[in-house]
């Protein structure tokens, strides 16, 4: 008998598999990732590196002097502290930053108390939650290797704000910086929730208390916003030729937009009506045209110090060559805006399609206004910064992995790192005034007058011991000043000031020639001179002499 016809022997039976080892598909010998462990991987990491970029956004910020821009806005929040809800008595600028930078200062100077350094923390916060939130929308709804690329580009590019004039306009006063945090998470609720009737109204209350601390974000949210949403629903159901009920979102949003206007004027009229705050009046004047010019170089030279990468007028030197790297940020955001308009008409990503037309706008009001004097006053385009590098992430992650370019942007993201840490090391500077708060101190002179720039900035780096208040200053008269102050502080029954302060370090707009002052109050009892300040003294209440 052959072997084919011999007894067959049954071949083994497969192994059950075991339900509680699942193996993935790749490699049988490892098991898949528990599902909790990915679903916390991502928050995880954000709330690491949150946490590591506050620390060096604090170092960096710390390496600027703190102001009477950013001292005003922290003594508001401390006389909110103290019950001083609506600000009452106080004359704030055209901006008053109510409802975006005053509660975070709220929070800080609950935790720490009032002092100079809380400008520096809220100055690292406001910038550490613009880049989690740019790198959290350029995401949008991709995962994987896709999602962690756009989120590396767009925290990459604001990773490592430029040392000196870069740090002052981004991680200092709350120069409109910090109105970029309600516009993202606005911005990050309609790419992320449904399509809902609840989601135009959120988006609408959202957009209101933005505005009712910053008119700004009607030129870079609202606007933008009944745009392209108008522009949407034109291409479907005129170009298209769809029904007009399929865009019902976009009519929603955009009357959502519009109607925040009006609600946050409401409030703010509510809150002057209670006797709360004063506004000074938004100019919005155009500019001469023969300046246009000129508005558009300090723009210019204002972008490259928002994306660090501002080398004019320096000499060739190692923070030079730091801030040409940064060029590959400034570039790949020129390209994602280039391509964001290219292709606007015909583009389905809603957050790109406003984003793009909220840099346009945001360049064009600043150009054309009578805002653009010197380059601190490139503040007021502070957005572009997120707003670009959020298109860069979400526009480019696609080409530049299929055009293998990853290792170019690692490699320029180590820079970029080895720039944070040269800002890190820098040394701290110490507050604008503080010497002179010690000073005054020292020599037991606790209310007097003074210019805007020593005013409020005294009055911080002394935690709040020294009162320097800020008049009008004329040649044969004072009044009471109408910027950034609280009127009550000028009441002669409530404060005694016995001293002036003035000094040529900041500038002509802020000198009080002496002259002027011997003018109102008389020859001073004494005078004193300690490094760039005159300190002159008299026996009487200068208060009565204030108008």
């Amino acid at each position: 008998m052959s072997a084919a016809d011999g007894p067959r022997v049954a071949a083994p039976a497969a192994p059950v598999p075991d339900p509680r080892h699942r193996v993935t598909h790749g490699d049988p010998a490892r098991p898949r990732r528990p599902a909790g462990q990915a679903r916390w991987a991502w928050p995880a990491g954000y709330t690491a590196a949150a946490i590591l970029l506050f620390l060096c956004y604090l170092r960096v910020s710390g390496t600027q002097p703190v102001t009477s821009d950013g001292a005003s806005i922290a003594l508001q929040a401390w006389d909110i502290l103290h019950g001083n809800i609506l600000l009452k008595g106080w004359m704030l600028a055209d901006v008053t930053f109510y409802t975006t930078e005053i509660p975070e200062y709220m929070l800080v100077e609950l935790l720490r108390g009032l002092g100079p350094n809380d400008v520096h923390v809220a100055a690292a916060l406001t910038y550490t939650l613009l880049v989690v939130l740019a790198s959290l929308l350029a995401k949008g709804n991709k995962t994987g290797r896709e999602g962690l690329v756009r989120v590396l580009i767009a925290a990459g590019i604001m990773i490592a704000p430029e040392v000196g004039p870069g740090a002052f306009l981004l991680l200092l006063s709350p120069d409109h910086t910090g109105t970029g945090v309600p516009l993202l998470l606005v911005f990050l609720l309609l790419d992320r929730a449904p399509r809902r009737p609840w989601v135009p109204v959120a988006a609408g209350l959202m957009l209101a208390w933005a505005l009712v601390g910053d008119q700004l974000a009607a030129t870079i949210g609202v606007l933008p916003i009944v745009i392209v949403c108008a522009v949407r629903a034109y291409r479907g159901i005129v170009v298209r030729r769809g029904p007009a009920r399929q865009y019902w979102f976009e009519f929603a949003l955009a009357a959502a937009a519009i109607v925040s206007v009006g609600v946050a004027a409401a409030v703010v009229k509510l809150i002057r009506d209670l006797g709360g705050y004063v506004v000074a009046p938004l100019d919005t004047t155009f500019s001469p045209s023969a300046e246009w010019p000129a508005h558009i170089a300090l723009a210019a030279e204002g972008v490259l110090g928002l994306y660090g990468a501002d080398v004019t007028e320096r000499p060739l030197s190692l923070v030079t060559a730091l801030a040409l790297v940064h060029l590959a940020g400034l570039a790949l955001a020129v390209w994602a805006f280039g391509r964001a308009v290219r292709t606007f008409f015909a583009c389905d990503d809603l957050i790109a399609a406003i984003l793009a037309v909220a840099i346009v706008l945001n360049l064009a009001a600043y150009v054309f206004s009578l805002l653009p004097n010197t380059y601190w006053d490139n503040r007021e385009i502070a957005s572009v910064l997120p707003f670009g590098a959020v298109l860069a992430g979400r526009l480019l992650a696609d080409r530049l992995t299929a055009a293998r370019l990853l290792p170019a942007l690692a490699v320029a993201g180590c820079l970029y790192l080895i720039t944070l840490g040269y800002g890190v090391t820098r040394p701290q500077a110490p507050a604008h005034d503080q010497a002179l708060a010690g000073w005054l101190s020292a020599h037991h002179l606790s209310t007097g007058l003074g210019s805007y720039a020593e005013g409020n900035s005294v009055r911080l780096d002394s935690h709040g011991a020294i009162l320097l208040l800020a008049p009008a200053w004329r040649p044969h008269s004072v009044v009471v000043g109408a910027h950034e102050v609280q009127t009550s502080d000028f009441d002669p029954s409530r404060h005694d000031a016995n001293f002036v302060v003035t000094t040529t370090q900041d500038g002509p707009a802020f000198y009080i020639p002496p002259a002027w002052i011997v003018s109102v109050f008389g020859q001073p009892a004494h005078t004193y001179h300690y490094g760039v300040w005159t300190i002159m003294t008299w026996n009487k209440n200068l208060l009565d002499s204030v108008h």
